[in-house]
């Protein structure tokens, strides 16, 4: 188990799905909680109630109208009612390229088919809720769903899973609050003091809150935490509500924090360096929020080199246990499910083979650890099928993106430094191009450009092999799914197939050469079939064409996403850490001014990449983050410094 493989008992959010609550609906179509005896909303006054208690009991849309990025947290999303209101109103009232937030969290979050019942009678919302229902989680897992709505330049973090676990993993400066959720004397149990203390660790001096409820409870939780409170006019039969506004706080940081997340402080100009599936995707990220981008790469197109196999693999990473790896792999994959355009991506599903009994005990096991739906992956002939996985047509996706870049370089680069405010990017001693912001998503070329920096990622060679469709048996050429086992096939896609991929080390000083391809990989790429029933069907093939590209590995087999930090100091500063000194306070890491980096994908860097530049984008721009804290840890450049020390 890797350092950062958690047991199940220890992950805030365990990779399992959230069951709804059994609602009934009157005659009226009130949704009503059996469990928390008491309804959502009521269908004739419920979104005028929502709009007078939160949307004008935070001041809103006043408040967000001089602001870049606004960001919204609500405890209970419910039927999602809040969020339409604040949808409809930023609609009518926002900027071009304004950015808003909305975090909310739901234990018990309704399925699809109950939020179309619940909401179908609003029509002067209908056009909105027709939207979210659309765009809301097929498969309702504990955790941060990132939902976007592009054309409202908005973005829904749903997090399942009880309010306290959800903003203690959070990471967000919270403009707004809306306490919803039902009563406190239906619900005491969310209303407590550790969800006030997180609401305060969220929020900044000015943040607004408001609630329906008047409660002695809440108002002196907010009180507490540095909020000055008063009582308004509430809405219809109720007569009071409450609203707030923080006056002064006093934040704890937390003792070991290693693992802060570092904002840009200049994002006036944003580069780059390395056009793979990383690069492309956070550069897509990034100007779909209005930034202008120079992308830098040495080939003349993005996506030349390991990212340019023309077919490539899209699925989850799963483990029997209830790991963090497996907990990021899924997430990233849901994303990436939603995240593709779907002209490039091809949800074939991927037909993963087991031929022995150690295969097929593995899989039994999986389906019977967990419980998932089997949409997602259920037992399939010889083998297990993830039904929404597939393959990307990596060019088709470059093309899109690329054509969104302003500034697109090809230029080999030897050296970066940092003068005058600014990165200075060389090749063979002049300066090739200068920016604010730097991220190093060259794969392992980084760490050529980092040369006193400790990073244990190393490449591994892999060659594909592209072999005609008509002259393969119609058990391989005919099958719709991409069959993986050592390998895998891909489906005929213009009359070709893909088998693939060797995973070979590679001599140091190779590292950094463009690899080429080796004509003994073709029996290589057939030889990780050998001892199952397809070891024959390759006999009267050849392959009539190859590609070879390296893939970064890590030893923990999870991605580097993150600020650089100063490791001479950090060795200073945790120099002890090995003692186990709980109540010590360590200090934040110093880190190199607005340098990040965004590699080690390993074999499965098209089914985390968007996520991760979701994330990645998040932190420069300062935003609340994709991930929760669990997860940011787990992918931290800073993790093996830390761990060593925690070991030495």
């Amino acid at each position: 188990m890797s350092f950062f493989a958690y047991n199940a008992d220890k992950m805030t959010f365990p990779i399992q799905q959230a069951k709804s609550l059994k609602l009934d609906f009157d005659k009226t179509n009130s949704a009503y909680s059996n469990n928390y005896n008491d309804i959502y909303f009521q269908p004739s006054i419920g979104l005028e109630e929502k709009k007078h208690v939160f949307l004008k009991g935070n001041n809103l849309p006043n408040n967000w109208h001089d602001k870049e990025s606004f960001t919204i947290a609500e405890t209970g999303f419910g039927t999602g009612l809040n969020f339409l209101a604040t949808l409809q109103l930023w609609q009518q009232t926002r900027r071009a390229n304004q950015q808003l937030h909305y975090v909310s969290c739901e234990l018990h979050p309704l399925n699809r088919q109950q939020l179309k019942q619940a909401l179908q009678n609003l029509s002067e919302i209908k056009h909105y809720s027709t939207i979210l229902i659309d765009n809301y989680p097929k498969h309702l897992f504990y955790g941060f769903h990132r939902i976007h709505f592009n054309d409202f330049n908005l973005s829904l973090t749903l997090i399942i899973g009880d309010c306290v676990d959800a903003f203690s993993q959070l990471e967000a400066h919270v403009d707004a609050w809306y306490l919803d959720g039902f009563a406190p004397s239906k619900n005491e149990q969310m209303w407590s003091e550790k969800l006030f203390n997180a609401i305060a660790k969220l929020s900044h001096k000015d943040t607004t809150v408001a609630t329906y409820t008047v409660a002695r409870k809440i108002r002196d939780g907010l009180k507490n935490i540095g909020f000055i409170v008063e009582k308004t006019i509430g809405f219809g039969q109720k007569r009071e509500m409450l609203t707030a506004t923080l006056e002064s706080i006093n934040k704890t940081t937390e003792k070991q924090p290693w693992a802060t997340t570092f904002a840009s402080s200049n994002c006036d100009s944003i580069t780059i360096l390395g056009a793979g599936i990383a690069g492309i995707s956070l550069a897509d990220k990034l100007i779909h929020q209005g930034k202008n981008i120079t992308l830098i790469d040495r080939q003349q197109r993005p996506c030349m080199e390991t990212s340019g196999n023309p077919q490539a693999m899209v699925m989850p990473s799963l483990t029997l246990n209830d790991s963090i790896e497996a907990r990021f792999y899924l997430s990233a994959f849901l994303y990436a499910c939603n995240y593709y355009n779907r002209a490039n991506y091809h949800q074939v599903g991927v037909h993963q083979l087991a031929f022995n009994k150690k295969q097929q005990n593995w899989q039994d096991k999986l389906l019977t650890n967990f419980d998932f739906p089997s949409e997602l992956v259920r037992k399939h002939q010889d083998g297990i099928l993830y039904s929404t996985a597939g393959w990307l047509d990596t060019q088709g996706q470059a093309g899109s993106i690329v054509a969104k870049i302003d500034n697109y370089l090809q230029a080999e680069i030897d050296k970066i430094s940092y003068h005058d405010n600014n990165w200075q990017l060389y090749n063979k001693g002049k300066i090739v191009h200068t920016s604010k912001t730097l991220i190093l998503a060259n794969g392992i070329n980084a760490l050529k450009l980092l040369p006193n920096y400790n990073l244990p990622i190393s490449p591994k060679y892999g060659q594909i092999s592209y072999i005609k469709s008509a002259e393969i048996d119609p058990q391989i050429s005919d099958c719709p799914h991409i069959q993986l086992n050592q390998g895998y096939i891909t489906p005929s896609w213009h009359g070709t197939q893909t088998l693939g991929a060797t995973f070979e080390h590679i001599s140091k000083e190779k590292w950094y050469e463009t690899q080429k391809e080796k004509k003994d990989h073709w029996r290589k790429n057939t030889g990780l079939w050998q001892k199952t029933p397809y070891e024959n069907y390759f006999n009267d093939t050849t392959s009539y064409k190859s590609r070879a590209g390296i893939r970064v590995t890590t030893p923990d087999h999870m991605p580097i996403c993150g600020a650089v930090i100063n490791q001479k100091q950090f060795q200073k500063d945790y120099h002890d850490i090995r003692h186990g000194k709980q109540f010590k306070q360590y200090p934040i890491p110093k880190t190199s001014k607005n340098l990040y980096l965004f590699t080690g994908l390993g074999s499965r860097g098209f089914t985390s990449a968007p996520l991760l530049a979701e994330f990645l984008s998040n932190q420069i721009l300062n935003q609340p983050q994709a991930l929760n804290k669990q997860l940011q840890k787990a992918i931290n450049p800073n993790r093996f410094l830390y761990k060593s020390l925690k070991r030495q």
